[in-house]
């Protein structure tokens, strides 16, 4: 098979270290002759440079470069590829046209969280695009085809995929005193709801909670978000930035947090979620979107309503005070992992859904 996978970019964040996962998965799967095309020169996962994958760039001066479609149109038809599958709204708006023209099968895969695009946006005329002319659509939850009422026939549901693999040169992580380590992971941006984090940590200080918190990640509101937590917590919170081996953090960590704005997004399955599951760490999420397909309540972590931080603080205090209860529910969070979101599965129902669209 010789497939080709478009995204816009591989900046660090959920959708681009899925597409990562996945080539890798493929190429264990035999699946070896892939080109990535990308449509901007940053890279944040240099490993993609180590899989069986051709890496193209395609650099175009804003989204409304129409000159993409005729470079684009060239570069397919020198590959020749079986099948196309773009990740994002503006790949799948300029390879679709070029897939119906040069009847090669398109799969999109850019239905990655529970928020459609807002309406007559230049996304949502790329969502519709994509539904009229793609084979089959690739959602990684049930609430994302939901949310963007992607037509019937066409849905196919394929969890994200954890390579346990990752896990295998772990060394034991350094004790930190016996204090509790908490940490939220995701994009600094309006998307993910800091701000409720921060409120969160502030409540539980002013109970004489002891631990320590961190943000991992980099994105536009970085200096707003470091601004608001100053002026509260200053002490107990570190900003980490963009960690690559991120697993090696992870080891270190008690608690996961995902505070999700949903006015602004709704999760699919969130990558960072499953990294600190994997772990057997417990999570306390947001409650909407695609979360409760991952995370159970009570069983494998907590859900907490949106922009409640009295309600993740003292979820976060339950789980401070009692590490027996960490100990189970993280248990409960590594099984569910491992049965429902490995990386073999999600590679295996790509492969699958590949075969069915030629």
């Amino acid at each position: 098979m010789k497939l080709v996978i478009i995204n816009d970019m591989l900046w660090g964040g959920g959708r681009e270290r899925r597409i990562v996962q996945l080539i890798s998965g493929l190429n264990r799967l035999g699946v070896r002759d892939i080109t990535l095309i990308l449509l901007d020169e940053r890279i944040d996962y240099p490993e993609v440079y180590n899989l069986n994958v051709k890496v193209v760039k395609i650099l175009r001066k804003n989204n409304r470069d129409f000159t993409v479609f005729v470079k684009l149109y060239r570069l397919l038809k020198e590959i020749g590829p079986d099948l196309v599958n773009p990740w994002s709204y503006m790949s799948v708006f300029y390879t679709a046209p070029i897939c119906l023209l040069k009847k090669i099968p398109c799969l999109g895969a850019f239905v990655v969280d529970s928020k459609s695009p807002k309406l007559f946006s230049i996304n949502w005329f790329a969502m519709h695009i994509g539904f009229f002319l793609c084979e089959k659509i690739v959602s990684n939850s049930l609430a994302g085809h939901q949310a963007y009422r992607t037509p019937v026939k066409k849905r196919v549901i394929i969890y994200n995929g954890f390579d346990e693999s990752r896990l295998d040169s772990l060394c034991a992580a350094p004790s930190k005193g016996g204090v509790v380590q908490i940490a939220m992971i995701g994009r600094l941006d309006r998307q993910k709801d800091y701000r409720t984090y921060v409120d969160a940590l502030v409540e539980l200080k002013s109970r004489g909670v002891k631990f320590n918190a961190y943000i991992v990640g980099q994105g536009e509101d970085m200096e707003a978000i470091k601004a608001y937590a100053l002026e509260r917590c200053d002490d107990s919170l570190v900003f980490m930035g963009f960690i690559r081996e991120i697993d090696s953090f992870i080891a270190s960590l008690d608690i996961g947090v995902l505070c999700t704005d949903p006015y602004f997004h709704a999760e699919g399955i969130s990558n960072a979620l499953l990294e600190i599951m994997a772990q057997g760490k417990p999570v306390v999420a947001t409650n909407g979107g695609g979360t409760p397909e991952i995370v159970t309540d009570g069983n494998n972590g907590f859900l907490v309503p949106p922009h409640d931080p009295l309600t993740l603080a003292e979820r976060l205090h339950q789980l401070i005070s009692d590490s027996s209860l960490r100990a189970t529910l993280g248990d409960n969070a590594a099984r569910t992992v491992s049965s429902k979101f490995s990386l073999q599965k999600m590679s295996s129902e790509f492969l699958h859904i590949y075969h069915e669209c030629l």
